[in-house]
């Protein structure tokens, strides 16, 4: 019997990909973070554990001949930044691992078990993924999830208990506390103190290689802008990145005399098992309060929806970004800001307590949308 064969351009591929996806595709592309976000996770399924760089490259290389993903032919900085919100979110964990060979430790990411987090009576946060492409649980399960940027809500009918429809799916239930994993509370001078101290028993670092350091000088309201290369006049205490011999540059913090690195600790230093750049964010946000220039974020109001729009200058540790995918909806880069969300009116009021008692962030008010 002969077999026929079909001739499928780009937009052929592209379609079929997405609704292979559980989407439609006369309704979105490869270009929707929700897509991407399926995507980073089912090539993960296949690859973890796996370095972040090693994902990336994975994504990058399934994606990048297909013509509609045109953000990708700048770059790779999507589908990291897609990791990065993936591993905040919870559904894949970043951990160290120890080379016993070379004697250097390096961060792998692993598949998070599948789990659901109670939200409400009638929403669940759903999280993890299954090995080898498995799906996280049967059709009747996918047709009640909610895809908003990176992150996954079920909804639940009247009467329904989350254990009798998600735990028969062999996911777990896990508490918030659980979920969001913050740190206690700490007033800023206190997280400054306890990092001074250990990076003070440090003791000399040697030769540390190249370093980019994040200037405390520098506006709180332009990140990217806030890095350079460590220069002949910086002299003082810095988060900094440096090159690693492998995978990503290594988070850590640092003292410099005459732009050259004397002393140094890594990040994480006080939870192994977290993420450099969690500690980074969080000690930074705490260095720049006792500058006298906290970090901001604005706060845009919509009276007809009943919404506000909360928009971050500066990246933000893991726990906050769960209890804003938990309540909010992610919404991206914004025009003048790194990211943002939307986030209901009658929650704002707490979610912002809880930034402002997590990280010490100003709240500035924007004017009222219209």
């Amino acid at each position: 019997m002969a077999v026929g064969l079909v001739h499928l351009d780009r937009d052929d591929v592209v379609a079929a990909a997405v609704d292979s996806l559980g989407f439609e595709s006369s309704e979105v592309d490869l270009e929707a973070p929700e897509v991407l976000a399926e995507v980073t996770r089912r090539a993960a399924s296949f690859d973890c554990p796996t370095t972040p760089i090693g994902l990336e490259r994975r994504v990058h290389d399934v994606l990048f001949g297909l013509g509609s993903y045109r953000r990708l032919d700048t770059g790779e900085s999507v589908v990291r930044e897609m990791i990065e919100s993936l591993v905040g979110y919870g559904d894949l964990v970043e951990a160290p691992i120890d080379d016993e060979r070379t004697g250097t430790s390096h961060r792998v990411l692993f598949l998070a078990q599948p789990s659901y987090v109670v939200l409400s009576a009638t929403t669940c946060v759903l999280l993890g993924v299954r090995a080898n492409g498995l799906p996280i649980g049967d059709a009747s399960i996918r047709e009640r999830v909610m895809h908003r940027n990176h992150s996954r809500h079920v909804r639940l009918q009247p009467g329904e208990g989350p254990e009798e429809v998600l735990g028969g799916m062999g996911l777990r239930e896990l508490s918030s506390e659980q979920w969001l994993k913050h740190p206690p509370t700490a007033a800023p001078d206190s997280v400054v103190k306890e990092y001074a101290t250990r990076l003070a028993a440090a003791g000399p670092s040697g030769s540390v290689g190249p370093i980019k350091i994040l200037d405390p000088t520098s506006p709180v309201t332009f990140y990217p802008g806030r890095w350079h290369a460590a220069r002949a006049r910086d002299t003082g205490k810095y988060v900094g990145r440096r090159l690693a011999e492998f995978g990503a540059d290594q988070w850590c913090y640092c003292e410099v005399a005459d732009g050259e690195v004397t002393s140094l600790i890594d990040l994480p230093a006080i939870d192994r098992l977290a993420r450099g750049c969690d500690e980074a964010w969080r000690l930074q946000a705490a260095l720049d309060v006792l500058a006298g220039t906290p970090q901001v974020v604005t706060v845009r109001h919509d009276s007809r929806r009943q919404e506000a729009i909360i928009r971050f200058k500066s990246p933000i540790p893991a726990w906050d970004q769960r209890r804003l995918d938990a309540v909010g909806e992610p919404l991206g880069h914004q025009t003048g800001c790194l990211f943002a969300y939307r986030v209901p009116e009658e929650l704002l009021d707490a979610e912002l307590a809880f930034l402002q008692r997590s990280t010490w962030l100003k709240v500035e008010p924007e004017s009222e949308a219209r």
